[in-house]
């Protein structure tokens, strides 16, 4: 295997930019770590990418362009990780790349934003939007202009991206629904959240669980889309635990777990119900340390924004086009009182 910049990195125990400082003699690093970094290189027998260095020193321009929602800042901070890894990485490259957002679930926002990267001159787009018509026009546009698109984190199945970097997002509705199986009787109701159908990923998610329950001859499942708002989730799960006394787990596969641990306390159900949920956010972390939330499925989110942006690179620079979609790592995560 030919050795990398990362393997390098690993091995000698520092930053990608570092190495990458080392090998193109700038200033700011310690001798001796210069002279480790040398040394792994040596036994690693690394050679340089001629064709980087060639394009580094190239009058070649190439403008990225990344257009996502308005996350929270816990999620906003693990894309960003992605990215700082891909400018580490690609920081010779000669290349500009713009970052903007839109308000969640504003898909004139969406669209907005993507016109407003074509106009600054972007040639390739990495995006996050739920699925429409309109968007998928848009990315049909943009492949008409030769303007490629990764769409990360949440997929446009049937448009015309290049690929889809994130979750497998039915796999994992299919491992909740194996964990759910584990805590329920046959006839025992559950309730199954999500933000709704314009969301690929959170539709494929409940598509995913119930077709493992189904499977395993579970079949008393109510489900509710409530499109990411706290109030509405608020709302639908008290609504349902004052309905359905027996109820004893929550499948929880959008973001409103705040207002589901909500709705659990007013009923007075806190510990009496199991939760499971996706992600592993500030509230998701508190809530496992208490034992309010029994399970989550946990992505790699950092991977997303930078695998769609190395996708991008490959397909603009090397013209290597991506054979299949990219999937991040996942991984459950359990609360304490189950360890």
């Amino acid at each position: 295997m030919r050795a990398t910049i990362r393997m390098i990195a690993d091995k000698a125990g520092v930053s990608i930019g570092t190495v990458d400082r080392v090998l193109h003699d700038r200033p700011y690093v310690k001798e001796e770590v210069r002279k480790k970094i040398l040394q792994v290189m040596e036994e690693l027998d690394y050679r340089p990418n001629r064709m980087a260095a060639a394009l580094a020193t190239s009058a070649v321009h190439r403008r990225l362009a990344v257009i996502q929602p308005e996350w929270p800042e816990d999620i906003q901070g693990k894309m960003a990780e992605g990215i700082e890894r891909f400018l580490e990485e690609h920081g010779d490259y000669n290349l500009t790349l713009d970052l903007q957002s839109y308000p969640q679930a504003d898909e004139v926002g969406c669209l907005s934003q993507i016109d407003r990267a074509v106009e600054q001159g972007a040639q390739a787009i990495a995006l996050c939007a739920a699925e429409s018509p309109e968007v998928r026009d848009k990315i049909a546009e943009l492949a008409r202009q030769k303007i490629p698109v990764v769409t990360f984190n949440s997929d446009l199945p049937q448009s015309q991206r290049l690929c889809y970097v994130g979750e497998d997002a039915f796999r994992a509705g299919r491992v909740a629904g194996e964990i759910a199986s584990k805590c329920l009787q046959p006839d025992t109701p559950l309730l199954l959240v999500y933000a709704g159908p314009a969301y690929a990923g959170h539709k494929a998610r409940a598509e995913g669980f119930l077709s493992r329950l189904t499977e395993l001859g579970l079949y008393g499942s109510r489900v509710v889309a409530t499109h990411e708002d706290y109030e509405e989730t608020l709302q639908a799960v008290e609504t349902v635990l004052r309905e359905e006394p027996e109820l004893r787990l929550i499948y929880m596969a959008n973001h409103s777990v705040p207002a589901c641990m909500e709705a659990l306390r007013r009923c007075g159900k806190i510990g009496n119900v199991r939760v499971l949920s996706h992600d592993s956010d500030p509230d998701i972390q508190e809530y496992l340390k208490k034992g309010w939330v029994d399970f989550t499925i946990d992505q790699d989110m950092p991977y997303q924004t930078y695998q769609a942006l190395t996708v991008l690179f490959r397909y603009l620079v090397e013209h290597r086009s991506p054979e299949q979609d990219s999937y991040s790592p996942t991984s459950v995560i359990l609360n304490a009182e189950l360890i």
